[in-house]
């Protein structure tokens, strides 16, 4: 005990450095009051005061070390270190980083070998390295103090050319207009006079992006490409890792996934099972393995859609081009995954060449081509037919089976005219002769149940088997574990009577067009139809007491509202096809509900994929010019923030169903009739 109490009072004992006294006194190590023009410590010994000089110098291998000593000090006061950071904020504001970046990048990419370059914008900036003078010139500096004393190596840097004061490399007008501005006291924050084309930058309308994304800047844009990170190592296999890759994922899981879901916990399946397989994926490229089709198709398929959101949001063509090519990789690799896909001994896991197929249902459906994303969805049906229904299932599986089914019935709502296509006749036939169909407890064609009872049907218990294996929710009742809440926010009976509404518009239209066989009656018809309308006027809305964030309660709360007004039109707009008149009412409380949740939180766009479906369907129907401006406004605000083209697509098809309105014989055209005739289906959004 008594041996560690004095080790116990030196380790209290905490010692201070200054880096603020006077030359002398440092030297000697004695405490500085640091007075001006010398300190009173010197002038009470009677010695020379040595001041408190300030300079930038640098430590060349050939400089000598006998010259003297120099002290380390603060460049600049506090003051002036606030107005340098006030003016950093003010030059580029957080949101607009990207953008600033951006420009840079393209400048650059313009110029050519033997252009000299020097842009700056904010406090970014470029030039070109001149292999002839990367290294300066060394000059002795002189110093003229006699130091009696020694000091230690924290305080004392070796003496070299001065920076400032080096002829070989003057500073740029921009840079002397910025220390001016640190040093002359201003207290006003005025930015250095940058170049022209920042200004344009800055009186553009301001990013409202996540701002998480603006944190991560791409290496390409700081390295030359004769260092930049393919170049550093000699695998052969990394040259197919694009040097982008790690950006577009910190974009793609800060930015890209709130598009997908408006809840923003790290359980969801992007979180869980998107996000770790494509890392795995860009890993395995790294370190040169193996990888399969599967895994390559989601790797590129996320990369594409992380590039179109970032060509969206920033407006250059580079990200937009390099979208395409990671697409074109995409499909490529999801060619060859499905060539394979049911061989045995199986060459990819099964959740691997899920998340494949989910994944470019993605891309297509937010890069606005329906014709494709209907390809991939029948694909997925079939693998979850026959691999997924007779396997055990994991909650991962559950996880990969609930967002492949949420998107297909949203897609299935509008995809009217895909009933018949050629590859739909092919998959059904396939999974009929495969012996496994069995399994499916649904219906591969979307009709309708023999429930009798909504109310009574609604309230009963489904067991585990048909929980999972109703995979298109062909048959109402009440399932504990369902996991649309958890991963969408939205509650299965709202799933469920959109599926339901789906299925008797698909015996409408096979009574039209006189297929009277497989039909069922009128009577029938009008029955099912008076209790689904009924259910659906009355369909309460969840608790969300569950839901910890107050903000996050008010967006699910909207969301909930657009898409049960929504849902209204589109069942009186499918089943009864009513005059638009008539859904005024139910139009106006879903553009309230948009817009009150932009209002509730207007820097992102929480849940805009599942928001576009409510959006469509009620903008269709919109009469009112103050309505129509105010849903172009939102998917204009939309598309700029998330940088996605669906958002556009939609609105130009939108609009174009307003057109259709105000012509000469147009006041009774629908979105339904459009689809049936000239628009071309695989594109309404």
């Amino acid at each position: 005990m008594t041996d560690s109490l004095p080790e116990a009072v030196h380790e209290s004992v905490t010692h201070t450095r200054s880096f603020t006294g006077c030359a002398t006194c440092r030297s000697r190590h004695v405490k500085c009051d640091e007075g001006r023009p010398e300190c009173s410590t010197c002038r009470y010994l009677g010695l020379d005061c040595g001041g408190y000089e300030k300079d930038i110098f640098f430590d060349f291998e050939s400089s000598p070390r006998n010259l003297g000593v120099r002290f380390r000090r603060p460049l600049f006061s506090v003051k002036e270190r606030e107005r340098m950071s006030q003016w950093l904020v003010s030059s580029a504001p957080p949101k607009t980083t990207l953008r600033i970046i951006s420009h840079i990048d393209e400048e650059c990419e313009r110029t050519t070998i033997s252009d000299e370059v020097e842009i700056h914008q904010g406090p970014f900036g470029a030039f070109r390295l001149n292999q002839d003078r990367d290294t300066l010139p060394y000059k002795p500096a002189v110093n003229d103090r006699e130091q009696t004393h020694s000091s230690s190596p924290e305080d004392v840097i070796p003496p070299t050319d001065p920076y400032l004061a080096s002829s070989e490399m003057p500073l740029s007008p921009w840079s002397q207009a910025l220390l001016h501005f640190t040093l002359d006291g201003q207290e006003n924050v005025p930015s250095p006079p940058p170049p022209g084309y920042l200004d344009a930058v800055m009186d553009q309308d301001t990013l409202e992006d996540d701002s998480a994304a603006n944190e991560y800047l791409p290496t390409s844009y700081f390295l030359d490409h004769s260092i930049s990170p393919t170049s550093l190592t000699s695998m052969g296999t990394t040259k197919a890792v694009p040097q982008d890759a790690v950006f577009l994922l910190k974009h793609y899981a800060s930015a890209v996934i709130s598009l997908m879901t408006p809840l923003r916990h790290s359980k969801t399946p992007w979180h869980v099972l998107f996000i770790p397989h494509t890392k795995s994926c860009l890993a395995g490229l790294v370190l040169g393995d193996h990888m399969t089709d599967a895994s390559l198709c989601a790797f590129y398929g996320t990369l594409a859609i992380s590039a179109f959101s970032l060509g969206g949001v920033s407006g250059f063509r580079t990200w937009s081009e390099k979208a395409v090519i990671y697409k074109h990789k995409a499909q490529r690799h999801a060619r060859m995954m499905l060539a394979t896909a049911y061989n045995v001994p199986k060459v990819a896991k099964y959740k691997s060449i899920l998340m494949a197929l989910l994944t470019m249902v993605q891309v297509t459906m937010l890069s606005g081509n329906r014709r494709e994303s209907e390809y991939y969805f029948v694909e997925a049906e079939k693998f979850v037919r026959l691999r997924g229904l007779p396997r055990k299932k994991s909650r991962k599986v559950r996880l990969l089976h609930h967002c492949y089914v949420f998107e297909r019935i949203i897609h299935e709502s509008i995809f009217i005219c895909g009933a018949n296509s050629r590859q739909r006749h092919h998959v059904h036939a396939a999974i009929e002769t495969s012996g496994l169909g069995n399994y499916s407890l649904d219906s591969l064609s979307f009709r309708l149940s023999g429930w009798k009872n909504l109310d009574q049907e609604m309230m009963r218990v489904r067991g585990k088997e048909e929980g999972e294996n109703d995979l298109h929710l062909e048959r109402p009742g009440f399932w504990s574990n369902t996991l649309y809440p958890e991963i969408f926010g939205i509650p299965e009976p709202w799933v469920i009577l959109l599926s339901q509404v789906i299925r008797l518009g698909k015996e409408k239209d096979a009574t039209e067009a006189d297929d009277a066989s497989n039909c069922i009656s009128l009577k029938e018809f009008s029955g099912r139809a008076k209790t689904l309308e009924d259910y659906i006027n009355k369909l309460p809305l969840p608790s969300l007491d569950h839901i910890p964030s107050e903000l996050d309660r008010e967006i699910i709360k909207n969301m909930l509202n657009a898409m049960q007004n929504a849902l209204a039109i589109y069942f009186y707009r499918r089943i009864h096809d009513v005059d638009s008149s008539l859904l005024q009412q139910k139009v106006a409380g879903v553009l309230d509900h948009l817009l009150r949740c932009e209002d509730t939180d207007s820097t992102v766009v929480h849940g805009s994929a599942g928001f576009i479906w409510p959006a469509f369907i009620a903008a269709c129907e919109a009469e009112d010019s103050l309505a129509q401006v105010s849903f172009s406004d939102w998917f204009v605000n939309s598309a700029r923030r998330s940088g996605l083209s669906c958002f556009t697509e939609t609105l130009a098809n939108i609009q174009r169903i307003w057109q259709e309105k105000t012509s000469a014989n147009g006041k009774s055209v629908t979105w339904l009739d459009l689809m049936k005739s000239t628009m071309p289906f695989q594109q309404l959004f």
